[in-house]
């Protein structure tokens, strides 16, 4: 998502795939608006999204996975099929961004209750839609010449040298990579060997030490240590795995440290126990010595 926005300046016109004759441009159309039609016109394709995430898994497995429809899944190998063709034909900014709108769209047709950690036993009536891709809106139309990295931040922060970073890293124990299995499988368009009910993925690789209470603080204190910057911006919650207090005393080892409150009528998931009808939010600043 970060390189569909910054790599591209404004809707982009897919150039290659045009003079190649993968994409015909219909008159008063972008050739964006022709891309996508081209897309949502292929036929289903039984891949691996079909067999693991949607009813079909039960022919196989005996377990009816219903992340998504049979049509709508097969819909999604087909595009991202596609758009792997494509894959000489496109720039990093234009695969990042129908890989986006490819996301999107089964986002919308997920019969999940917003996580992928588990899918709904009967169908939400969105789910049962068509998939469809559309514009991505609120392309900047700046210039392009941005970085974007996919790495530990830890790792990166030994490599970069920034003016300003700002770091919102996980505060609960939910890892995202279990949480988003399916979305990073369509991302990534391997063929894991899943496991489980839900069909999980291997992720332990990409798990993270702030997801976990011990572990977080001195992830935290690991990652500062290796910035090299004028100006941090930390934004974490109160419902988080370091307490406040702990954040305070390892941020103000290294600068001066402003903070900045905000409360929020907490978020219910379901009817059971809360810690309080409101959560604080927190962003600090650190102006390094």
């Amino acid at each position: 998502m970060a390189e569909a926005r910054l790599l591209n300046s404004g809707m982009p016109r897919f150039e290659a795939l045009l003079e190649a004759g993968e994409v015909d441009s219909q008159p008063h159309e972008h050739p964006y608006e022709s891309v996508l039609r081209r897309l949502n016109a292929l036929q289903p394709r039984r891949g691996f999204v079909y067999r693991t995430y949607s009813p079909a898994t039960a022919r196989n497995s005996g377990v009816e996975r219903r992340y998504f429809t049979p049509t709508n899944a097969a819909m999604i190998d087909a595009v991202r099929s596609q758009i792997a063709a494509w894959e000489g034909l496109l720039s990093r900014g234009e695969r990042s961004l129908l890989i986006v709108d490819l996301v999107r769209a089964a986002s919308t047709r997920s019969n999940t209750a917003g996580t992928y950690g588990c899918f709904l036993k009967t169908w939400k009536p969105r789910a049962l839609e068509p998939l469809t891709l559309t514009l991505s809106r609120g392309l900047s139309r700046r210039r392009n010449d941005h970085a974007v990295y996919c790495s530990d931040a830890t790792e990166l922060a030994e490599a970069l040298r920034a003016d300003v970073v700002y770091a919102d890293p996980p505060y609960t124990k939910r890892q995202y990579a279990a949480y988003y299995h399916v979305l990073e499988t369509i991302v990534r368009n391997d063929r894991p060997i899943v496991s489980g009910k839900t069909g999980l993925r291997p992720w332990s690789e990409a798990s993270s030490d702030f997801c976990y209470r011990r572990k977080a603080p001195a992830a935290l204190e690991r990652l500062i240590s290796r910035l090299d910057a004028g100006h941090l911006f930390l934004s974490y919650s109160d419902d988080g795995q370091i307490p406040d207090s702990t954040i305070r005393e390892i941020l103000s080892a290294f600068g001066k440290l402003a903070v900045l409150e905000t409360a929020y009528r907490r978020y219910r998931s379901s009817a059971g126990p809360h810690r309080g009808p409101t959560v604080v939010e927190r962003l600090y600043h650190v102006a390094f010595a």
